[in-house]
C-alpha cells in the first residue's frame, strides 16, 4: 500500500486498494464498496487518486444509460471477456442518484444490482439498443461509491429507503468513519506546513500493480473458518444498525473471501496467510455504520 499525504486514512485506502484487486481473483466475486463519511474527511480526494488505474471507470453522473452507451461506443472496455468483467465504476457522491427522475433512478438501481451480482441481462428496464448490447450480456463488475451522511441517513438517523432497493445495500461492503480530534489537529498541522501542495509531499495519483490475468488464490481451511466467523459477526452488527432490516451475511461472506484473497494476491502470493486474515480483521472495525474514528497512525501499518 503506497503512502499518501492523507494522514489517518490508511484503513480506507487499504480497503479501496483491496477492492480494486478483487476482479483479478479467479472464481470470486468482484467486491462493491460504499464509503460513508462526513464532508471534508478526505473520502473524495482519496478516491480520485485511483482514477487512472486500469479498469477504473469514473462517473460523476452515474446512470445505467450512460454506462451502457459508453460500452456500446467503446469509450470503456471490459477488463476481461472470459468471464465478462467490467472492472470498477467509481462514483464520488452516490447520493446524487436521488436527484434523478424516478424511472432513471429505478433503472440505474436495477443496473447496479445486476452488474454486481448476476450480470447484465436483456430482461431488464436498463437494457437499451437491443442487439448492440448482446456481447455484454452477463457482464459483471464492482462499484466503489462515496456517500455523505446527509445522503445516507434521514433526520431521524435511519438509513434512507432508496439504499435498500433491489437489495442494493446487502451487495456492498459498507464502511463508515469519522475523524478523531487528534487526527484533525494533525491535518491542520500538515496544512500549515504546506504538505498538501504539489511541490511538497503531495501524491496526486496512485498507480496499482495488477496481475495480467485472473489468478487462483487458495485459502487454508482454518483461515477460511476465521473469515466465516467474521462474516457472521459483521452481519449481526449491520443488522443491529439497520433494524428492522436483517442481513443474513451471505454476500458479505463472499466479499470477505474476495478481499482476503486480494490481500494475498497484492503481495504476490497465491495462498492466503494469517497476515491476510489479520488485515481483514483489522479493517473490519470500519465495516459498520458506527462512524468509527480514524487516528493519526496505526500499529498495524508500522
Amino acid at each position: 500500500m503506497r503512502k499518501t499525504e492523507l494522514v489517518g486514512l490508511e484503513p480506507i485506502q487499504d480497503l479501496i486498494e483491496l477492492t480494486l484487486m478483487t476482479p483479478y481473483v479467479k472464481g470470486e466475486r468482484t467486491v462493491s464498496l460504499l464509503v460513508l463519511a462526513e464532508p471534508e474527511t478526505g473520502r473524495t480526494e482519496l478516491m480520485k487518486k485511483y482514477k487512472h488505474n486500469r479498469g477504473v471507470h469514473v462517473r460523476r453522473r452515474f446512470t445505467a444509460c450512460g454506462i451502457l452507451t459508453d460500452l456500446i461506443q467503446g469509450k470503456i472496455q471490459p477488463l476481461f471477456d472470459k468471464p465478462k468483467i467490467l472492472g470498477d465504476i467509481f462514483v464520488y457522491e452516490y447520493s446524487s442518484l436521488q436527484s434523478y427522475k424516478p424511472n432513471t433512478a429505478n433503472s440505474t438501481t436495477e443496473f447496479q444490482c445486476a452488474i454486481s451480482e448476476e450480470g447484465l441481462s436483456p430482461e431488464s428496464s436498463y437494457w437499451i439498443r437491443g442487439d448492440e448490447l448482446k456481447k455484454f450480456e452477463g457482464l459483471k463488475g464492482g462499484i466503489i461509491a462515496g456517500i455523505n451522511t446527509f445522503g445516507f441517513f434521514t433526520s431521524g438517523r435511519k438509513v434512507k429507503t432508496y439504499l435498500y432497493k433491489g437489495g442494493w445495500l446487502s451487495r456492498n461492503v459498507v464502511v463508515s468513519y469519522e475523524m478523531s480530534e487528534e487526527l484533525k489537529s494533525k491535518i491542520h498541522d500538515s496544512i500549515r506546513k504546506g504538505e498538501y501542495r504539489f511541490d511538497k509531499k503531495y501524491v496526486s495519483a496512485i498507480a496499482l500493480d495488477f496481475p495480467e490475468k485472473r489468478t487462483d488464490v487458495e485459502m487454508p481451511e482454518d483461515l477460511s473458518e476465521r473469515i466465516r466467523d467474521l462474516a457472521r459477526n459483521l452481519a449481526e452488527e449491520y443488522s443491529e444498525d439497520l433494524k428492522p432490516y436483517k442481513l443474513n451475511g451471505f454476500r458479505l461472506h463472499k466479499s470477505l473471501i474476495s478481499l482476503v484473497k486480494a490481500s494475498a494476491l497484492r503481495d504476490g502470493r497465491k495462498t492466503v496467510s494469517k497476515k491476510d486474515v489479520a488485515r481483514i480483521e483489522f479493517l473490519s472495525q470500519w465495516m459498520n455504520l458506527k462512524m468509527q474514528r480514524l487516528k493519526p497512525d496505526y500499529d498495524f501499518y508500522r
